[in-house]
């Protein structure tokens, strides 16, 4: 009777979706641990606290996807991102963070995030961010997704009202992050 359940359980675990989570806040990834093991689909496998972790787990074990902070000590989740898509292509990468999204989002899609997602909205939309990116699709607040379309729209009309920031190279922005 008990390896049978152990069989059963095992079963539950390969079915589940594998999440690494890279966050310097212990809380943060105790909370999302939480909430994401509850889900009947979903199992968050690993944590680091930064881009050296992250980069060892994931050498040591399959995700089905990742869910990266833009601020970590010691570098930068766009950097992570750009590395993880170098690496490993296939990986989808879910962006969260506290980070105004209007200046992040679309900066990290084009770096290769198939989303992104604002902490504070995160208790709400985690569940639902993480499965339209794993079923393949890419994952933005309403606000975002409309700023996105009317800043393509306002671009196609008039190329000379392109924001600034949105101009700069990802090693700019990060410059002026840091100054910032």
């Amino acid at each position: 009777m008990r390896s049978s359940a152990l069989l059963n359980e095992n079963k539950d675990r390969q079915e589940k979706a594998r999440i690494l989570i890279v966050d310097d806040h212990p809380i943060v990834r105790q909370g999302l641990a939480q909430v994401l093991n509850q889900q009947a689909d979903l199992l968050l496998c690993c944590e680091a606290s930064n881009a050296e972790e992250a980069m060892a787990a994931i050498s040591h074990c399959h995700h089905d996807l990742a869910i990266v902070d833009i601020s970590l000590q010691g570098g930068s989740g766009l950097s992570l991102i750009t590395t993880l898509t170098a690496h490993y292509p296939h990986l989808p990468i879910l962006v969260m963070s506290m980070h105004e999204e209007s200046l992040y989002a679309e900066r990290s899609l084009r770096l290769g995030a198939r989303g992104y997602i604002m902490k504070h909205q995160a208790t709400v939309n985690i569940q639902s961010a993480i499965r339209r990116i794993l079923n393949g699709g890419i994952y933005l607040s309403d606000e975002m997704h409309n700023l996105i379309v009317d800043r393509i729209r306002s671009r196609d009309l008039d190329p000379g009202t392109a924001d600034p920031v949105a101009c700069l190279t990802d090693r700019e922005f990060e410059v002026l992050r840091l100054i910032g």
